[in-house]
């Protein structure tokens, strides 16, 4: 099928350091999206006039989705930016992850109608992630990009409804997809399996999961995630919920913005 646009939305929250890097990451792409969302949880000035800086000159249209800062609510920016979009096919990645030069390619070598695409992420060391911030410049990274491994796993077609080991930070689908489950579930706060949530109400909705190895290549930066976690477990009894009911669809999704 032909390839389609695409629009690749982010989630950042006061770490423009981190920021920086991963939008000289994007803007390295053998192929380009058509747009770059930002989709912010509430960060402070700082942010924006990075964001602003890089739009001056940035190679495609930089847009920022900011919402107040109230807490961790992380599915209602995803769900702000979803709705955005302006085009079909939507990748999605977290604001401290640095992308391989082929990123986006490799993604739309596997996109398909009705199909949930899950990358994987490799995690840069505290050491590493320091010395990056502080240079604020991006350097080469080793992708560890094997192309023979590569051709033999996607040679047995890793169709499968397992979502198993699914990141936020690396994934994609297609916006009408997300809009059949009404998006994100914002009445989660606080840290929680939402992309878990996310996707198997995919799957639950006839969509094929699709587990990618070896291509799309993402790189973690480093950071601590204290204070994130007081809902860790109500939100796991949520998932649960979703998991043992099948749930499709959820309440507070794109349908309340």
């Amino acid at each position: 099928m032909p390839q389609p646009q695409v629009s690749l939305f982010l989630t950042t929250y006061n770490w423009p350091e981190a920021l920086a890097l991963v939008l000289q990451s994007i803007a390295q792409q053998t192929i380009l999206p058509n747009e770059v969302i930002i989709a912010d949880d509430g960060s402070g000035p700082q942010t924006k006039h990075l964001i602003d800086q890089y739009r001056e000159h940035y190679p495609i249209p930089l847009i920022h989705c900011w919402q107040k800062d109230d807490g961790y609510r992380i599915n209602a920016v995803r769900n702000k930016a979803i709705s955005q979009a302006k085009y079909p096919y939507i990748i999605q990645l977290d604001g401290d992850i640095l992308l391989d030069k082929n990123f986006i390619s490799d993604h739309l070598r596997f996109a398909k109608k009705r199909r949930l695409v899950i990358g994987r992420r490799q995690q840069i060391s505290h050491g590493d992630t320091q010395t990056f911030c502080q240079a604020k410049n991006l350097t080469p990274i080793p992708s560890f990009r094997n192309r023979l491994l590569a051709i033999l796993h996607h040679l047995i077609l890793y169709n499968s409804t397992s979502i198993k080991g699914v990141r936020g930070c690396n994934m994609a689908y297609w916006k009408e997809d997300a809009v059949s489950i009404n998006g994100y579930d914002a009445d989660w706060i606080g840290k929680g399996p939402d992309d878990k949530d996310f996707a198997i109400r995919l799957v639950h909705a006839g969509i094929k999961a699709y587990n990618l190895k070896f291509y799309a290549i993402a790189h973690h930066l480093y950071h601590g995630d204290e204070g994130l976690r007081a809902n860790y477990g109500e939100n796991q009894n949520r998932y649960s919920q979703t998991v043992k009911t099948k749930k499709t669809t959820c309440q507070n999704g794109l349908t309340q913005l």
